[in-house]
């Protein structure tokens, strides 16, 4: 990180502040590996998610807004009042605006093309019954990718094979290009990609662990909600001098209590896939690119309007093509 005088600190701050975007790159390249950093290492925030977070500060010019009327002295002043302040409000803004993903109850019904209700989602999820078009609908998906990422400038479409290399292959012109950006062999390119697919594949089998186990949650809850409204409609039925009645109050507590500590565990659970990534960590598109991470962040970060349409038609895309 360069150190910079008081008068090119306030130049440089100026200048994005007025929004000149080669001043807005210099910035990110001067303290964008402290912001990418900043959450992970106050916040404990997973690196999958970093990344998130400096798109966010730098997204609508959040950190520019923040630091426009700012006065340093020199640039540690100045990172000393990002980590402790602009970045501190920023995060937990950020943290305030996180949506908690919806949920629906497994008992819902699911109406059919008649619009009649025959079975709930906890059925349909049940059904081993395959759907005849599945396959055909697979495939139609996997040439729709195809063709879409074909469409993309080459710079856009490898930046979206790196964020997503457990998915796609490198042409061998695209990996040419990371060894030229690199300066390393053929050879050890494809074994770092390797490396990197093999990570990803686990983050993939422990994203589907937590699917499952949400799963099951929800079974839980199912099976705990039936019991009390069984036993609840018991306990009407019941005086309360009968014999039977302390003993389906006890049950019904018990179960209150179970009950309660599934959907804890359910919100924990959510809140886990909420913020969990299948995609390939900063760092190691960096590395992969033989840049500096911050310099990466900062590519995203200005190629996020042109890219986010893209990733999220790529990945509804590309989990139904693998469907």
């Amino acid at each position: 990180m360069m150190d910079l005088s008081d008068f090119e600190l306030k130049a440089l701050v100026r200048s994005c502040v007025e929004g000149d975007a080669d001043s807005r790159i210099k910035f990110q390249n001067i303290f964008g590996e402290l912001i990418y950093n900043y959450p992970m290492m106050v916040f404990r925030l997973p690196n999958d998610r970093a990344g998130d977070f400096y798109i966010y500060v730098f997204d609508e010019d959040r950190i520019f807004k923040r630091v426009r009327g700012f006065e340093a002295r020199n640039d540690a002043q100045f990172k000393t009042y990002l980590n402790y302040y602009v970045l501190r409000d920023l995060y937990l803004e950020w943290q305030r605006g996180l949506k908690e993903p919806e949920t629906i109850s497994l008992a819902t019904p699911v109406s059919d093309d008649s619009g009649e209700s025959s079975i709930t989602l906890e059925g349909l999820l049940a059904d081993p019954t395959p759907n005849a078009d599945d396959s055909l609908d697979s495939a139609a998906n996997a040439l729709e990718l195809k063709d879409f990422l074909g469409k993309l400038d080459s710079d856009k479409r490898l930046l979206l094979k790196l964020l997503h290399l457990a998915d796609f292959d490198l042409s061998p012109q695209e990996i040419r290009f990371l060894c030229k950006k690199s300066g390393r062999s053929y050879r050890e390119i494809i074994a770092d990609i390797e490396e990197t697919r093999d990570r990803l594949s686990k983050k993939d089998e422990q994203f589907a662990a937590l699917q499952a186990q949400l799963q099951s949650i929800y079974g839980w809850i199912l099976l705990y909600q039936k019991e009390l409204r069984k036993i609840s409609e018991r306990l009407n039925s019941l005086p309360e001098a009968s014999p039977h009645f302390a003993e389906n109050r006890r049950q019904k507590e018990e179960l209150e209590r179970k009950l309660e500590w599934r959907y804890r565990q359910r919100d924990q659970t959510l809140e886990k896939v909420r913020q969990f990534r299948v995609t390939t960590a900063y760092k190691d598109i960096a590395r992969l690119l033989n840049a500096p991470i911050g310099t990466v962040c900062s590519l995203i970060a200005r190629t996020r309007e042109g890219i986010s349409g893209v990733i999220t038609k790529v990945e509804v895309l590309r989990e139904a093509a693998a469907t």
